[in-house]
């Protein structure tokens, strides 16, 4: 039985004929704009070919094309691959038909077919719409007059909204939908079977995690079933990898590394990257999830093996080249925080509108070296310009340029330009970013005398562990990230950017920092101390934490603002080891960020803390009590009080600026800044029903939280 038929008693395939089908049909807009100029009698294309892995929608997507082609007036004939009921075309009577063919790479000899029986006996303004999984026209390729006829149509993941809105047709409640589309990676029969999991509940708290049975079968239906247990071992460390290539399949397949990666190549559920290959979502997740269920021992023993392979490479790495095995070394760590820029590699929804009809692209950020024409640039990006200024006289080698492209669309076929963010590039973007690793061998007074931060640096190291002739002291001193528009001496420090997509850049600008910093650490030579000089630590606690970088208690004032030092000494424990020991302890086991005067919470804690503050949001006493004024929320206000009202309700008030959140807003605001005193008195004031009030205050409160936890307010 294939892939895909073990899938037909889904709702995304069982169901496709019937009216309720289309009614859950959601996005794809491109796709129909796609086929709409292929009905068109002027359309240089007379084939269109969707192609996309298992599960992804094709066989929706086809049901839905025979609908517009109806409504134009067409006659439909649909083929089922699978079925061999190919003869069913031949027999296309006269008129303009569109032929539908499902799993057209299943038809034995398809091109023959095409070429010298179908394609003959139809008209010349007949249409043909072939899906599969991996492009069945090869050999029409090389010739130039099908090659301009044939249009290549490829089938991506739903947008982060879409899948969103496919759970809500499901009647899975809000809370549950995160972890759900997550895991699903934008494939609907993953999401349909993740629906089908959950119980539909509006009880606030509970949370969602995929069972056994329910990996199995996705694992099965969008993978399997698997030639043998090295094929399968081959995809395991492929999920657990960035991006798998043959030398690193070596490490884990031995001699049969060769063999494996080709068979991965050829999946359809694998898509190239300029780096390596990469499984989409929902079987990386769900393989990877299956193997730490199944096989803890073993799920651990990949990954040390994978890791070890990782860091030698990266121990030897040359210049720049130490850049790409960071990004594949840290995807292993990625739970520490530096991922911003992981969703771009591996084809997640990101950097666009999620409503976008664009479809998945990258956030378009990426690392490059400074021209020295850019110091002014640099200059006005920076709040410390003359300090900027001085180091680049001294170590320009030390600094590294970020910047800002057009995001790229993923799954364009057509596109001629990178997606990666270390991919290199022909011409140079907007600059948005840069940092500085200062690398220091020798204490210099002059230096001192004139950077506080390198004197406070030097000070505690002679304090704390002196270095020795031949030894060297890393200062990560700037860190520059996006401006929107404002120079940087202008701006507050901990300034939240209004922009979603800026704050997705900035967080891109600061995981590349990171991973300069680590490339470092991992060399031979790698430098006995590791300094962070930061005026807003808050953003900096997943890498304080996973660097082990406790604050030294010193801060220095330059640019007319305080600057906090972090630091860790590498020589009370080589970095092989540090690495080993972070892979497997949990991040509540690590150690504790320097107080800062800031509270990290949890996510669950977070929104516990957001509904609590709500209920107490006309009262101002029971407020001062809450945990949220030491967080990023609030930040340094003269008022923490009253900042933090003002937060919510501005947070709550953004929700009627949109028509799909405006009943969450009335419900929000009615329930909480408007001082109902039940929420059945809430009910009667909006005039609902209480279910349908307790549904929009749910799904209220969760939106809500998601944008306060992004800063979206």
């Amino acid at each position: 039985m294939s892939a895909v038929r073990s899938l037909r008693p889904l709702p995304i395939r069982s169901v496709a004929a019937r009216p309720a089908h289309r009614a859950s049909f959601l996005g794809r807009q491109p796709e129909i704009a796609a086929f709409g100029e292929l009905l068109r009698p002027d359309s240089p294309h007379a084939l269109l070919v969707v192609e996309g892995p298992a599960g992804i929608g094709k066989t929706a997507l086809l049901a839905r094309f025979a609908d517009e082609a109806r409504a134009a007036g067409r006659t439909v004939l649909r083929v089922d691959g699978r079925d061999g009921d190919e003869e069913r075309a031949d027999a296309a009577g006269p008129g303009a038909p569109v032929v539908l063919v499902d799993d057209a790479d299943r038809i034995p000899a398809l091109e023959t077919w095409l070429c010298d029986r179908l394609l003959p006996r139809l008209p010349i303004d007949a249409r043909v719409v072939l899906a599969a999984r991996r492009s069945p026209v090869t050999r029409w390729s090389a010739d130039p007059g099908w090659f301009q006829a044939i249009r290549p149509l490829p089938l991506g993941p739903l947008s982060r909204m879409d899948s969103s809105s496919l759970l809500h047709r499901f009647g899975v409640a809000p809370h549950l939908r995160r972890e759900m589309i997550a895991f699903a990676g934008g494939n609907p029969s993953a999401l349909a079977l993740a629906a089908r999991t959950a119980q539909v509940s509006i009880k606030d708290g509970d949370g969602w995690v995929p069972a056994q049975e329910l990996l199995d079968r996705v694992v099965e239906a969008l993978a399997g079933p698997f030639p043998s247990a090295v094929h399968r071992r081959a995809l395991q460390a492929a999920a657990q990898s960035v991006v798998i290539t043959e030398d690193l399949l070596r490490a884990v397949v031995g001699d049969e590394a060769s063999a494996m990666f080709e068979w991965l190549r050829t999946q359809s559920f694998m898509h190239a990257s300029p780096f390596g290959l990469v499984p989409n979502g929902a079987v990386r997740y769900s393989v990877d999830a299956q193997l730490a269920r199944r096989d803890p021992d073993g799920h651990r023993a990949l990954h040390d093996r994978i890791r070890d392979y990782l860091f030698e490479r990266a121990r030897v790495a040359a210049g720049d080249a130490v850049m790409p095995a960071m990004v594949m070394l840290g995807y292993l760590h990625r739970r520490f925080g530096a991922t911003a820029f992981y969703d771009a590699i591996l084809g997640m929804p990101t950097g666009a509108p999620e409503d976008s009809a664009a479809g998945p692209t990258t956030g378009g950020v990426y690392e490059d070296a400074v021209d020295p024409a850019e110091l002014p640039a640099l200059l006005a990006l920076s709040d410390e310009p003359e300090m900027v200024a001085f180091w680049f006289a001294r170590q320009p080698a030390a600094f590294r340029a970020y910047r800002r492209e057009a995001p790229i669309a993923l799954l364009d076929t057509a596109r001629v330009g990178p997606f990666h963010p270390l991919e290199p590039r022909a011409g140079r973007g907007e600059l948005i970013g840069f940092s500085a690793l200062l690398r220091l061998g020798v204490e210099d007074l002059a230096e001192c005398g004139h950077d506080p931060v390198l004197a406070a640096a030097w000070a505690f190291t002679h304090t704390a562990a002196p270095i020795t002739a031949g030894e060297e002291l890393d200062v990560l001193r700037f860190v520059a990230r996006p401006a929107v528009g404002t120079p940087a001496a202008q701006r507050p420090a901990g300034e939240r950017l209004a922009d979603p997509l800026e704050r997705r850049r900035a967080a891109a600008v600061q995981d590349l920092a990171v991973y300069r910093v680590l490339g470092r650490v991992v060399r031979r030579d790698h430098p006995a101390w590791t300094f962070l000089a930061t005026g807003d630590p808050a953003p900096w606690t997943g890498a304080l934490r996973y660097f082990d970088m406790p604050g030294t208690g010193l801060t220095a004032t330059s640019g007319g603002r305080e600057r906090h030092l972090f630091a860790h000494d590498w020589r009370a424990a080589p970095p092989a080891e540090w690495l080993a020991a972070n892979s497997r302890r949990p991040v509540e086991e690590l150690p504790p960020r320097a107080d800062t005067g800031l509270t990290v919470l949890t996510r669950a804690e977070f929104d516990a803390e957001v509904r609590s503050a709500l209920r107490a949001w006309r009262r101002p006493e029971r407020l001062a009590e809450s945990p949220l004024l030491h967080t990023g929320l609030v930040r340094d206000a003269d008022d923490p009080v009253e900042t933090l009202r003002r937060t919510l309700a501005t947070a709550v008030e953004a929700l009627g600026r949109y028509g799909r959140t405006a009943k969450q807003h009335r419900v929000l605001t009615t329930t909480f800044l408007s001082g109902a005193p039940t929420q059945e008195a809430a009910a009667r004031r909006l005039g609902l029903p209480f279910s349908t009030y307790r549904r929009h205050l749910t799904v209220g409160l969760a939106t809500l939280c998601d944008r306060l936890w992004l800063g979206e307010e």
